[in-house]
């Protein structure tokens, strides 16, 4: 079933459009109300460019469990459609979902309608979509009333866009964590983070529009605690997968037990697809895609997005939310949205020229201190050896030539020295731009005499009679199709 509740071609509040009986087509009287029905046929009067739209949809005018009229047909799927309906004893809009009669008695697929009615009406942020209704039609369809909503998801924007900036990208993965906080303090866990699921709502306010992100399709969540949730078919199948490939935690690709840090792995994806305009990871197997978030390292921001400029302490939030191990990520999704925000902060900093204020030591996360220390500990090894190499450079310097000994090429030279000692491996949002020295740092001749007696045991011996093969960058290959796993 389609995730959509929403209506993005719906037309502005008081414009008037003709309705018609779906049955007849008998225009409606003037002046009828918005509830007015058909003498004859008993349905209400619908707009017709609905009706046209819906391609005659039987389901268009009835009165569903006695409290909703249909209107329209937003969107359909396997499971059912989406419509936008009014409801009677209040007189507002909803999005309503409905299961197809044929589906409607599946037990998995009911277990799965029950899971989102339960989930959605436990939740209340303003970031989670509301659910106003549920409950069995005449007919023994399932139904869903949903708050409706005006904006696109994630995924429409994604593939209008191609990629946001990162302002735009922290601000939605907060506003998704917001939801994800709650959900999880209720002991849910959503299971199926993806575009497609992230809806940009557009929200009237008396002081103009704002656009608001909501979590939507809870169809699959899973209950930590299972207290007052009884276990279904889809909970006791032991080993098997559920959600969607490339959006899975290592641990959800794997069968394994899930927490709450494999909705923030899925939400690292997001943020990751979000800045770069692709997921870390993309094939059109989907086994291939989920072998890559067990076992492969996600490729850097600006490897996936040449050119794109992402600030240092944003692409350390994103890594953290993608870390293998669940214990190297953030704890809650309340951490990493403080985690978030800090990144945020040091952000608009950097782009202001104003310094940021610097968290103590005991204010950082764990993983962050242990990259921090280990900076410490490079870079005074790196000051130690330079420091070493420019006195024995002078001293060779100082001395007459024909007393000077015969040096063997050690491991201790300049070039050894740059494979050995690589700052770069340290986090850069905490690590100092590392700078070249001037041309005086060090001795000239010390410096050319130890690149020239490197051993020469990092390139194969040449065959005979081959030529020499010039070295060329890594090439980069990723399928961009996004179709069969949304």
């Amino acid at each position: 079933m389609p995730a959509l509740a929403h209506d993005s071609t719906a037309p502005p509040p008081g414009h008037d459009l003709a309705r018609i009986c779906p049955r007849c087509r008998a225009a409606a009287p003037e002046g009828a109300g918005w509830d007015a029905c058909c003498p004859e046929h008993g349905l209400a009067f619908v707009e017709a460019r609905a009706l046209a739209e819906g391609n005659q949809d039987p389901l268009l005018g009835a009165t569903l469990a006695g409290r909703f009229i249909v209107l329209s047909r937003i969107g359909s799927g396997s499971m059912g459609s989406v419509y936008r309906a009014r409801q009677l004893a209040v007189g507002r809009d909803v999005a309503l979902k409905i299961v197809r009669r044929d589906r409607a008695y599946e037990p998995e697929t009911k277990a799965r309608f029950e899971r989102e009615a339960r989930a959605v009406s436990r939740l209340k942020s303003p970031h989670t979509v509301t659910a106003f209704d549920f409950g069995e039609a005449e007919d023994g369809s399932w139904f869903l009333a949903l708050e409706m909503l005006e904006g696109e998801t994630l995924g429409e924007r994604l593939r209008r866009e191609k990629r946001l900036h990162w302002l735009e990208a922290l601000r939605f993965a907060s506003e998704a964590l917001r939801s994800l906080a709650e959900a999880h303090a209720q002991g849910i866990i959503h299971r199926d983070l993806k575009p497609d699921n992230l809806f940009l709502a557009r929200v009237h306010e008396p002081g103009g529009e704002r656009e608001l992100c909501k979590i939507l399709d809870f169809g699959i969540a899973k209950w930590v605690r299972e207290d007052d949730a009884p276990l279904d078919q889809l909970q006791t199948l032991a080993g098997t997968v559920f959600g969607t490939p490339r959006y899975m935690s290592p641990e959800q690709a794997q069968g394994g037990p899930l927490d709450a840090r494999s909705d923030l792995y899925s939400l690292g994806v997001l943020l990751f697809q979000m800045l770069t305009g692709r997921a870390p990871f993309v094939d059109d197997d989907a086994v291939v895609v989920m072998a890559k978030h067990i076992k492969d390292a996600p490729p850097e921001l600006d490897e996936a997005a040449p050119g794109v400029e992402i600030p240092a302490p944003i692409e350390a939030v994103v890594r953290r939310a993608l870390e293998k191990r669940p214990d190297n990520r953030p704890a809650s999704a309340e951490q990493m949205l403080s985690e978030v925000e800090q990144a945020l902060e040091a952000a608009r900093a950097v782009e202001s020229g104003v310094r940021p204020h610097v968290a103590s030591s005991d204010d950082l996360p764990e993983s962050l201190r242990v990259a921090r220390r280990r900076t410490f500990v490079l870079s005074g090894l790196l000051v130690a050896c330079v420091v070493i190499l420019v006195g024995v450079g002078s001293t060779r310097l100082r001395r007459p030539h024909t007393f000077a000994p015969t040096l063997a090429p050690t491991n201790t030279s300049v070039g050894a020295l740059e494979n050995s000692v690589s700052i770069e491996s340290v986090d850069s949002s905490l690590a100092a731009p590392r700078r070249s020295p001037p041309d005086s740092a060090l001795p000239l001749p010390s410096a050319t005499a130890a690149r020239s007696a490197r051993p020469a045991l990092s390139a194969p011996p040449k065959k005979p009679g081959t030529k020499a093969k010039l070295a060329t960058p890594l090439e980069r290959r990723g399928n961009e199709r996004y179709g069969r796993f949304e």
